[in-house]
């Protein structure tokens, strides 16, 4: 895309959004799974991002496979390795009747990059040096190291406008009256605990939407989504799964929707410490030194695991079976990289020839409450090592607890468990997400590997990750990330399971454009021809 925009071809990107509004227009209510939390556009969490895209705009748009497309910037371009230049759409306005300017969009990434406290988009933004206007309508970005993924975490940051000041606080927001943007709907209100509601903005820059207001009604509990549906109390519901299928199967009424997600479950192993806590010996003893620093039981336990048997009898339609970091279509995807088959037999004789015959002892912790399943998927892991001769129980607990035990190990970063589940959503549809964060060496100063827990290090595998970081050649750079992700693979570092799939369930006379982020949104939800 960036070749595209280099050789003048931004008018043609400038200009994606070519949708024909019916003539009647008509409200949406959506059953939405999780509440919002914050009515801070800054504050870093999916479904407050989700709802709120559509108060407010970012400069970089994700489309349904989360690549970058123009928004609010129509073109960008570096001008040298370390500084990138973003054209600003003309004509664009507030809600509040104001011009949208360089200005605003450099207030929102500095309010964005200092925002304080544990949820922010800081981390996102940790290769920006500085922000300079280079004309009303021209915006300069310098960053410490060159950065190929700039645009890309740009287009997470909301824009609001410099008026706001530095005092501007989450209660200012939540009442509504700093809560201006520039995107199709307009602030409503926002209950907690219950719903938001937006207005559509007659003034929008963009194509006109079909919904006069947009109602995100909050229902955590499955059954209770299914129902709200099939009693037409909603239009929509999100986190579809296939638990409701036959609430369904008896309707007429209803159609659905799914996609494969960014989101990859996968075994976290302790690569880190020599005596890992719940490892054992098959008589109970601590062990003299901890069996998964071995390659070849790691090995053993990636030949172990069932992808397609957790597909056909545990998840169906809720997954898709991964063999890499990143579903299809993801920067970084690569289709030739195979995971070791399903074999009990070869992960028996790995474990033998590492000096294991008869196995070991291990505790697989879990969380309960996150994952579609995934509780009965660490079940099913952990039935499988069993019969390879790894003595596993599984503990779960609900995600607040799990979350404060995964991340409260060591001064080195690692876990208090020895085997656990995790998830990573590749929020910006990039491997490279995944790969700094999840598999690069823990390195306290610069950030990178903030989300390794197994103390999983490969020096080959940093070069390589470090490299790919500040390559602005994007062919060059999906190369150096393919090279790494199979190196770390091949290592066994982590065991990916499954992307879990997002999906949707909707009155009929509706049609929605499935999100690889899961995202639900207004914008991409349309009547059908000829329907109701």
């Amino acid at each position: 895309m960036l070749d595209f925009l280099k050789n003048g071809l931004a008018a043609t990107l400038a200009a994606p959004f070519v949708v024909t509004a019916p003539a009647i227009a008509a409200d949406l209510k959506i059953g939405f799974k999780a509440e919002v939390t914050s009515a801070d556009p800054h504050i870093l969490n999916g479904q407050n991002r989700n709802v709120w895209a559509h108060v407010y705009d970012s400069l970089v748009y994700q489309d349904e496979t989360l690549r970058p497309s123009p928004r609010l910037a129509v073109s960008w371009r570096t001008v040298n390795p370390t500084t990138w230049e973003f054209k600003l759409r003309p004509n664009v306005n507030f809600h509040n009747g104001t011009p949208f300017t360089a200005e605003d969009a450099k207030y929102s990434i500095e309010r964005a990059m200092n925002l304080s406290g544990p949820r922010t988009f800081r981390n996102y933004l940790k290769d920006v040096e500085s922000i300079s206007v280079a004309g009303p309508l021209t915006l300069q970005v310098k960053t410490k190291t060159p950065s190929p993924t700039l645009p890309d975490n740009l287009g997470l940051i909301a824009i609001v406008p410099k008026s706001l000041g530095s005092s501007v606080t989450e209660e200012s927001f939540a009442n509504g009256k700093s809560a201006i943007g520039t995107g199709p709907y307009k602030y409503g209100s926002w209950v907690q605990g219950q719903r938001v509601t937006v207005a559509k903005n007659d003034s929008y820059w963009g194509p006109k939407e079909p919904w006069d207001n947009v109602t995100f009604q909050f229902i955590p509990r499955e059954p209770a989504r299914a129902s709200a549906l099939l009693s037409g109390s909603v239009d929509l519901i999100d986190g579809a799964t296939s638990n409701m299928t036959d609430s369904f199967n008896n309707s007429n009424k209803i159609d659905l929707a799914s996609v494969t997600s960014y989101m990859l479950n996968y075994i976290a192993l302790d690569q880190f410490r020599d005596n890992s806590p719940y490892i054992k010996s098959n008589e109970g003893a601590p062990l003299a030194k901890n069996p998964l620093k071995d390659l070849k039981v790691r090995q053993a336990l990636m030949h172990a695991v069932n992808r397609e048997g957790i597909i056909k009898f545990l998840m169906k339609g809720d997954a898709t079976a991964t063999e890499q970091l990143v579903p299809q279509a993801f920067f970084g995807y690569d289709a030739s990289i195979k995971l070791p088959a399903h074999d009990l037999s070869k992960a028996k004789a790995l474990l033998a020839e590492a000096g294991y015959p008869n196995g070991f002892r291990m505790t697989l912790h879990c969380s309960n409450n996150r994952y579609v399943n995934d509780a009965k998927m660490c079940e099913a892991v952990a039935q499988v090592f069993n019969q390879v001769g790894v003595k596993t129980e599984v503990a779960t607990m609900p995600f607040s607890v799990y979350q404060t035990r995964y991340i409260s190990g060591g001064a080195n970063g690692e876990t208090e468990f020895s085997a656990f589940m995790l998830g990573n959503g590749f929020v910006t549809g990039d491997s490279l997400t995944g790969l700094t964060s999840i598999l690069r060496t823990r390195d306290k100063e610069t950030g990178l590997g903030a989300n390794n827990y197994t103390g999983y290090s490969n020096k080959q595998v940093d070069a390589l990750i470090d490299k790919a970081a500040q390559t602005m050649d994007e062919k060059a750079r999906e190369s150096l990330q393919k090279q790494a992700t199979k190196l770390a693979l091949d290592d066994a570092s982590i065991i990916p399971l499954v992307h879990i799939n997002a999906g949707w369930a909707m009155r009929k006379g509706l049609t929605v454009k499935p999100r690889a982020d899961g995202f639900t949104m207004a914008m991409d939800v349309r009547p059908s021809k000829g329907g109701n």
